[in-house]
């Protein structure tokens, strides 16, 4: 889950846009092309993406494993950052195979410093030290120009196909 940690900019941005039509549900069209085959096979492995507020307070993403849902929230679309909020989710869907509990897929990314600290630093403040290196390779996937081969590969390597 990327949780809200915007300057308050972009808090007065989000509450804005919490009464526009902005912040409802889109079809997943709305995702660029280069995503759309990550969606479709998510879907294919028993996943739902939906563009829709997480259920989740202040969060631009969430993957719920209960209900196998990835949620990523129209105002990431607004932001610019609907890509790394998709990527993101994703890869705790991935991570959840095949046991429905979340482990480690075994990647690790390079970081520039500037980045590493500012992960390091969501990640001290929003997420329990438990969680630390699924969210470490969640937050490593969204710089990756090859995200999305990654993901998928990743997927059908770990999750079973869901039946029709």
């Amino acid at each position: 889950m990327i949780v809200n940690t915007a300057t308050s900019a972009l808090a007065m941005l989000g509450v804005s846009l919490l009464a526009s039509s902005q912040l409802q549900p889109r079809p997943l069209t709305a995702f660029p092309s280069e995503l759309r085959s990550l969606v479709s096979e998510l879907s294919a492995y028993g996943f739902a993406v939906r563009i829709a507020l997480p259920p989740v307070r202040q969060a631009y993403g969430l993957y719920q494993p209960s209900s196998r849902t990835i949620w990523v929230s129209p105002l990431s679309f607004e932001l610019g950052i609907a890509r790394q909020t998709l990527l993101h989710e994703a890869v705790h869907a991935v991570q959840s195979c095949p046991s429905d509990v979340l482990s480690p897929i075994g990647w690790q990314f390079p970081l520039s410093p500037v980045v590493k600290r500012q992960v390091d630093m969501i990640l001290y403040n929003n997420y329990h030290h438990s969680s630390r290196k699924l969210e470490e390779e969640a937050f490593g996937i969204q710089g990756q120009p090859n995200a999305t081969s990654l993901l998928i590969k990743a997927l059908r390597q770990r999750c079973l196909k869901a039946r029709n």
